[in-house]
């Protein structure tokens, strides 16, 4: 941008030169065949002028492909990453509904085998009862036996 604004100054201090140069040479006449200074000098300063235009034509339009390389670069990048996030959010979700369901089969399980241990719990309580039936009844068999071997 500040190349362009001091390219468009000098182009304009040259015009300033140039109306200087027509002045001067309406002077003088070219009546003798001789070209102008005036024209030497503009076709001169034409052809600088259009060399740096050219110039100035080229290196826009190399800055303009480098930055096109450099967007579709960043483009490529920017699907890559989005890909590969893709990717990796299914796996997640993949490896989170696993998870979800191994915990489910686990916590069914131990629930199955909690089932188990209170129905073995209730059985052995059942078992413990009825062995105290038994025993006390034994007692009380034992107990009367001997009052009965007393008594006689």
């Amino acid at each position: 941008m500040m190349e362009q604004s001091s390219l468009v100054d000098a182009m304009l201090d040259h015009r300033n030169d140039l109306s200087d140069v027509k002045s001067v040479d309406s002077v003088f006449s070219s009546d003798s065949g001789v070209m102008a200074t005036s024209e030497i000098f503009e076709n001169d300063l034409q052809s600088i002028t259009t060399e740096k235009l050219f110039n100035e034509l080229q290196r826009v339009k190399e800055d303009l492909q480098s930055k096109d390389s450099e967007i579709r670069r960043a483009n490529e990048i920017r699907e890559n990453t989005n890909r590969e996030i893709e990717d990796l959010t299914a796996s997640l979700f993949e490896t989170a509904h696993s998870m979800v369901e191994q915990a489910k089969y686990a916590q069914a399980n131990a629930e199955q085998k909690l089932q188990i241990k209170h129905l073995e719990n209730s059985q052995l309580k059942k078992t413990v009862n009825e062995l105290k039936q038994i025993l006390n009844t034994c007692r009380l068999s034992f107990n009367m036996s001997t009052t009965n071997n007393s008594v006689n």
